[in-house]
């Protein structure tokens, strides 16, 4: 079982209503989206990480990794936004709040005017929509999303495809796991050229293993006949 899918069925909210969680999770990310109010988007990012860390119980350690990840790229991108950089010889400095030309390659680092008010309005909406919908993934299983998606009349096909990926994912990282930590105990690992061995070994083995899983689960469904709807209470 996936982190994601433990804490989904384990949280302090799993068994509240999945149709109010959907709602405000979805409001809290049109709102990000929407919203260019930078006190507004700091108080939606820090209420819904306290509310998933102190009111679901999320562990905290568990959560700062997992949005570990998305913030790597969150802070490049803010970095390009509000620095201007490149090569000229002769660069466009109007506007700038800051410049400074390098003799190096005539590389030079600009700071535009406005530039990190714009940056930091992108870093927050990013942050909030993400924090948002890891309340919603992190709170509500599987199963009560299908609920919700049925309850809205979404095709049956979207919500199939939606469950078919979901399983895959975990199918993927499940054997991707068993993998790697069977070639780390036969110190699969141990050096550069060992490592890109095991490595290329592993995503070659990995592909088969996921497509027997996938003829296992399409033989699996057919013995069931399953009809293209995924039921739940």
């Amino acid at each position: 079982m996936l982190i994601i899918d433990r804490f989904a069925y384990t949280n302090k909210f799993c068994n509240s209503s999945p149709y109010l969680k959907v709602t405000v999770s979805l409001f809290l990310i049109l709102l990000s989206i929407i919203s260019s109010n930078i006190y507004l988007l700091c108080l939606i990012s820090a209420g819904i990480i306290l509310t998933t860390i102190f009111g679901a119980g999320i562990p905290k350690k568990s959560y700062a990794k997992m949005i570990a990840a998305p913030a790597i790229y969150l802070l490049i991108s803010i970095f390009t936004v509000i620095f201007t950089f490149g090569f000229s010889d002769n660069a466009y400095t109007e506007g700038f709040i800051y410049f400074k030309q390098f003799q190096i390659l005539n590389f030079y680092l600009g700071l535009a005017e406005g530039a990190v008010k714009n940056g930091l309005t992108l870093g927050l909406r990013a942050l909030s929509g993400i924090s948002s919908m890891y309340f919603l993934i992190l709170t509500t299983p599987c199963s009560q999303q299908i609920k919700v998606m049925k309850k809205a009349k979404l095709p049956s096909v979207f919500i199939e495809l939606y469950v078919l990926t979901y399983r895959f994912i975990a199918i993927f990282f499940e054997e991707a796991i068993l993998i790697h930590t069977a070639q780390k105990m036969r110190f699969g690992y141990n050096g550069y050229k060992n490592s890109m061995n095991s490595l290329a070994i592993l995503i070659k083995i990995l592909f088969v293993r996921i497509m027997m899983r996938f003829k296992d689960m399409e033989a699996i469904l057919e013995l069931k006949h399953f009809d293209g709807n995924f039921y739940v209470d």
